[in-house]
């Protein structure tokens, strides 16, 4: 196998470049976890703010996922399997493996050439004979420091992860030399549109890695020096990255506690975004149709999402700053029925304190 085929394949077989695609990967996301999908307010022209939503494909905290091999040598699936395991003692995450019987990773290795993986929920929209993974080089007489390298790799697409030079914050930190770009992977069958795709693209959201670009994540492709102007390179990562660490325990914390239910009228919660990226969630059900009220109060700025009624993925209102200070409020004629809230720092890299009520309005 030539050096230059040990990245990640351009496509990934039924999902790349398709709006009903997207449409699927979306509702999967919404379905599994409440804070998959998030506001991020921005400024627009004349001083008023628009909204953003971040499309997250994450897990449920706390789950077990089940893992089939549907082919593979079993010495080879041994290697795969030993590997993946490591990511359970980043994110609170069990990694089942099975041999018969639905499983939400699907693992293969019949397409020679090329390794791939479904970026997290993603998996959900994949039909239940097909694979979500793939590894296309990996033999009994591979190095282990390669194993490393493509199986982190591919399991933290699994779990929700995306490329690192993909990563917003990565925009004009990798001085691409692009005609050269191009040529290069077009030795691969790599046409324009998917070097734009999978190597220029940058996400628009914050639902990405990390914060900060960090060419030491188990996520970065190696950028050989000939691919850049000037002098720079990055290596073959094949160690999981502080960053990595810190944000796959931020994404799947343990001992989260579980989804708060708030009282109408009831005294205020109150509570913190204790990390950097964190949203907490929140529900309560609406017994007859009447007009409410949801704040936040504190000295954090906050922004407040409401989801529903009867669908978690579905965005009914959100407020940035229209209560006091920097707090949030929203005022809602609500039908009877189940409803969640979403609370998160305005700034993705801060934390704070604050409290969090709903009372009708008389």
């Amino acid at each position: 196998m030539a050096h230059t085929c040990r990245i990640c394949s351009p496509y990934v077989p039924g999902l790349t470049h398709a709006d009903t695609a997207r449409e699927a990967s979306d509702e999967a996301a919404s379905a599994e976890r409440v804070d998959n999908l998030r506001i991020t307010p921005m400024r627009a022209g004349s001083g008023r703010t628009r909204a953003a939503v971040e499309r997250m494909k994450l897990w449920q905290n706390g789950r077990t996922l089940r893992v089939r091999f549907l082919d593979g040598r079993p010495e080879v699936q041994a290697r795969v399997r030993d590997i993946a395991k490591e990511w359970e003692a980043l994110a609170n995450l069990q990694l089942q493996f099975v041999d018969s019987g639905p499983a939400q990773i699907r693992i293969s290795f019949a397409e020679e050439g090329f390794s791939w993986s479904t970026v997290g929920t993603d998996a959900l929209t994949v039909p239940a004979s097909e694979a979500t993974m793939n590894y296309g080089w990996l033999e009994p007489d591979t190095p282990l420091r390669e194993y490393q390298r493509v199986v982190r790799h591919e399991f933290g697409h699994a779990l929700g992860m995306i490329h690192e030079h993909q990563n917003p914050a990565a925009s004009g930190k990798i001085p691409w030399d692009r005609p050269k770009v191009y040529a290069y992977y077009a030795q691969q069958g790599w046409d324009r549109d998917d070097v734009d795709f999978n190597i220029f693209q940058v996400y628009d959201e914050d639902s990405t890695n990390h914060s900060a670009f960090d060419p030491a994540s188990i996520m970065q492709y190696a950028v050989p020096d000939s691919l850049t102007v000037g002098s720079y390179a990055i290596g073959w990562n094949t160690e999981f990255s502080a960053t990595d660490i810190e944000f796959m325990r931020r994404q799947y914390p343990r001992n989260a506690p579980a989804m708060q239910e708030l009282q109408i009228g009831g005294a205020r919660v109150e509570t913190d975004l204790a990390l950097a990226g964190e949203v907490d969630s929140f529900h309560f059900e609406v017994a007859a149709a009447a007009t409410f009220i949801i704040t936040t109060e504190g000295p954090t700025d906050t922004v407040l999402t409401l989801h529903g009624p009867g669908d978690r993925g579905a965005v009914l209102a959100w407020d940035d700053d229209l209560g006091r200070g920097r707090n949030a409020r929203l005022v809602r004629k609500l039908q009877p029925g189940y409803y969640w809230l979403t609370v998160r720092h305005k700034d993705a890299g801060a934390a704070g304190r604050y409290s969090l009520g709903i009372k009708q309005r008389a």
